[in-house]
């Protein structure tokens, strides 16, 4: 992996953590909208885990 993919997933992670702060501040943990939110964030995490830990 390239220093620019890895600045670019984790830029994506930033992005996404902050979106999740908002829709959480907006509607609460247990709407429909935040779960779909987490659930891609896990993804974004689990993919930057997986690309490190094949390194």
């Amino acid at each position: 992996m390239t220093w620019w993919m890895d600045i670019l997933i984790l830029e994506l992670i930033r992005e996404k953590k902050a979106e999740l702060l908002n829709i959480v501040e907006h509607h609460g943990l247990n709407h429909p909208i935040t779960i779909q939110c987490s659930q891609e964030l896990d993804y974004l995490l689990n993919l930057h885990e997986k690309i490190y830990s094949s390194m």
